[in-house]
């Protein structure tokens, strides 16, 4: 019950400053990429005398050092490419899905009308990330902070379910 609790209050707050809390969750994923890291190049360091070759360990390790210390001193990055991979997706489905509705259109088709209509949303919303990169980390915020509330909720039904089952028992 508790950690119910604890996740509904932790989403409240994820709601109440999605900004900060993007920014919070990308250090978590940052120290926990160099965490990772760390146990990689210390497993490596600690088992040099062995016959197995750790080069791609070390590597790896090496790799997610950098990572983490990138996210944790420099968390807007994280947002600044998820932006440009969704930013650049949306932007050329949407000129795949007017190509189709121009084509739909001379074939006569009823559905053209859908797909430019969609194919302008795609465009626009690319243009929204593109110009303020900050709205895909508000929404992954919220949804973020949902998806832990609808958690919390669901331990706190659980806990007093187990509950009430073990009085009846």
């Amino acid at each position: 019950m508790v950690f119910g609790v604890i996740f509904i209050i932790t989403g409240i707050w994820i709601l109440s400053s999605p900004v900060e809390s993007f920014e919070q969750i990308t250090r978590l994923i940052g120290v926990i990429i160099l965490l990772s890291g760390a146990t990689q190049v210390f497993l490596v360091v600690a088992n040099r005398k062995s016959n197995s070759p750790q080069g791609f360990q070390a590597f790896g390790g090496i790799i997610d050092l950098v990572i983490g210390l990138i996210l944790i001193l420099n968390p807007e990055l994280l947002l600044r490419i998820i932006t440009l991979f969704v930013g650049i997706w949306l932007a050329v489905s949407g000129i795949s899905l007017i190509m189709r509705a121009m084509e739909a259109r001379k074939a006569k088709r009823l559905r053209w009308k859908w797909e430019l209509g969609l194919g302008i949303s795609f465009l626009l919303l690319a243009g929204v990330f593109f110009w303020h990169p900050m709205f895909i980390g508000i929404t992954i915020a919220i949804w973020t902070a949902l998806a832990i509330i609808i958690l919390g909720v669901f331990r706190i039904a659980l806990t007093l379910r187990l509950r009430r089952q073990s009085r009846q028992q």
